[in-house]
């Protein structure tokens, strides 16, 4: 049985990334039910590759949303292919409509779900935390958050960044410091200029922001004309499934600041009833309204444990097939998340997704086997240093050494007259 590895779920969805939604939304609309089963692992280091989604066929993984429909066409001989009964020219328009999504919607979402402070810290990290093992739940999300805001530098919407707001405001009002203004004053002064400050700058922010929204609603609108699916009137294509990734995170959340789904749902009725309505054919349950924050929390995070079953066929995650792999995990993310090791270990993330060849296989790295090897030495250091009270000195590279012996001293009295004449001889007297 087929193997769909996702991120887990959040905002009543059953991932918190896009090409998981819209991997799960293909193998919904493609595959017969008994064929797959749904793995919300969270864990991309499971994949060779470490992406999600990841799809296990017997010992073949294959990761990536395009990838892993070239393996089901594959595999099916076509059958399971939802673009099967596509002219030449929507297939053009899948490849063109697919790249445009993949770029402009990935970009919206880490504005809205990591850029922006608020929403990260109330809403995104938090969800993260109900699908992560400790000690993964403090070191991914950063990985991922950091990654969001390399994105989007080019675009400067540092406004939406609280983080950077407040140190910029720390380094300004530095001259301050050593005054005779009340502390109490101080404060309260600098922090109704730093909320002016960013008002002004999140609402010039928000035209900026309205408008690269609406350069990918718009086109989706006019491809859409009113129609059940984006290229055809009674079938789903890959393109809706991959378009039901992107906006249903655009839509379904319920943020603190919600400027994305605002928009979304004020200029774009049309594109909204279509994301419930696919929603609900590939979700089922999960494409239901979000409860209040404040309600039945502990319910409601009940519902988004990555045990409970989200679709049918689905199943709670696996357990490893080594003993090193959860080692190798919490290592893996220990590594990259150093000052000094974590840029040299883990891929640039300014890397998109790439392309891999379907047939990679599941392999065991040797990271825990060199972990062990330095700890070990490590520990056989830190013993010498604590047993002798120093560090241990080694010889220059290729110096030879020997045996040292301390010389025997020779005494006046075994050298017979001559060391008895010598002998009561006072030489201390001048």
């Amino acid at each position: 049985m087929l193997q769909l590895h996702v991120w887990g779920p959040a905002f009543n969805l059953p991932s918190i990334d896009p090409q998981c939604l819209a991997a799960i939304a293909y193998l919904s609309q493609a595959v017969p039910k008994s064929e797959w089963e749904l793995v919300p692992s969270s864990d991309p280091t499971l994949s060779p590759t470490r992406e999600l989604p990841a799809l296990r066929d017997d010992l073949i993984w294959i990761a990536g949303f395009q990838n892993i429909i070239a393996h089901l066409v594959e595999k099916s001989d076509g059958e399971w292919n939802l673009d099967r009964n596509c002219t030449s020219q929507d297939r053009a328009d899948i490849s063109a409509y697919t790249s445009f999504l993949s770029t402009r919607g990935q970009v919206l979402l880490d504005l809205s779900l990591y850029v922006s402070s608020e929403n990260y810290h109330t809403s995104t990290r938090p969800a993260y935390a109900r699908i992560l093992p400790w000690p993964n739940t403090w070191l991914l999300p950063p990985q991922r958050h950091a990654a969001a805001k390399a994105r989007t530098d080019h675009l400067n919407f540092s406004s939406l960044n609280l983080d950077t707001v407040d140190k910029d405001a720390e380094s300004k009002s530095q001259f301050a410091a050593g005054t005779e203004i009340p502390t109490r004053v101080l404060q309260s002064t600098r922090s109704k200029t730093k909320a002016g400050r960013l008002a002004k700058e999140q609402h010039a922010a928000r035209f900026r922001l309205d408008g690269l929204a609406e350069g990918l609603f718009e086109p989706l609108t006019k491809l859409l004309r009113g129609n059940d699916y984006l290229l055809s009137q009674d079938r789903a294509t890959s393109l809706d499934c991959l378009a039901l990734g992107y906006l249903s995170l655009a839509l379904m959340p319920e943020l603190p600041q919600p400027w994305l789904s605002q928009l979304l749902r004020s200029k774009y009725p049309s594109l909204c009833q279509y994301v419930e309505t696919l929603a609900r054919q590939s979700f089922g349950r999960w494409a239901m309204p979000q409860k209040p924050p404040d309600q039945d929390r502990d319910r409601d995070t009940a519902s988004t444990s990555p045990t409970t079953p989200i679709l049918p066929g689905s199943s709670p995650p696996t357990q490893p097939s080594s003993p090193w792999i959860p080692f190798n995990i919490n290592i893996r993310l220990i590594l990259e998340s150093l000052p000094l090791f974590g840029p040299l270990y883990r891929p640039s993330p300014l890397q998109t997704r790439t392309t891999h060849p379907p047939n990679h296989r599941e392999r065991i790295p040797l990271i825990p086997t060199l972990v062990l090897g330095l700890t070990a030495t490590l520990a056989a250091l830190g013993t010498h240093v604590l047993w002798t009270g120093e560090l241990p000195s080694l010889p220059p590279l290729g110096f030879a050494g020997w045996p040292y012996r301390r010389q025997r001293q020779l005494n006046l009295d075994e050298m017979g007259e001559a060391g008895a004449l010598l002998g009561s001889v006072d030489f201390s007297r001048g």
